[in-house]
């Protein structure tokens, strides 16, 4: 080979393994650059991960807490309605005891 052939292409050579070593140095950048934003974002996903738990977790406790005042509710609401019948029985009975003994009383002052 010629000389000034041998010093073009080491030239040459030595340009493409710069360029090679600069695309891997930039390449190197780019890879941690990508590690770190996957870890940040594993961390955010973790974090909302574990906040959508907690969440439903005591959305499942508030829902067995509203279910079971339901049900406390309904039972209330039975005994009102048999205590009102009970009651409007009793005032019968007593209009019926006090008109009986108004009739009594009425009865003997004659």
């Amino acid at each position: 080979m010629h000389k000034s052939t041998l010093t073009k292409f080491a030239s040459l050579s030595l340009l493409v393994l710069t360029i090679s070593l600069l695309n891997h140095a930039a390449f190197a950048r780019d890879i941690s650059s990508e590690q770190k934003h996957a870890r940040d974002a594993r961390k955010t996903y973790h974090q909302k991960n574990s906040s959508y738990n907690n969440l439903s977790t005591q959305v499942t406790a508030q829902e067995k807490r509203v279910a079971d005042e339901q049900a406390r509710l309904a039972g209330l609401k039975s005994n009102h309605s048999r205590a009102k019948a009970e009651l409007e029985n009793a005032k019968t009975d007593l209009d019926a005891k006090v008109k009986t003994l108004n009739h009594v009383w009425d009865e003997r002052n004659r």
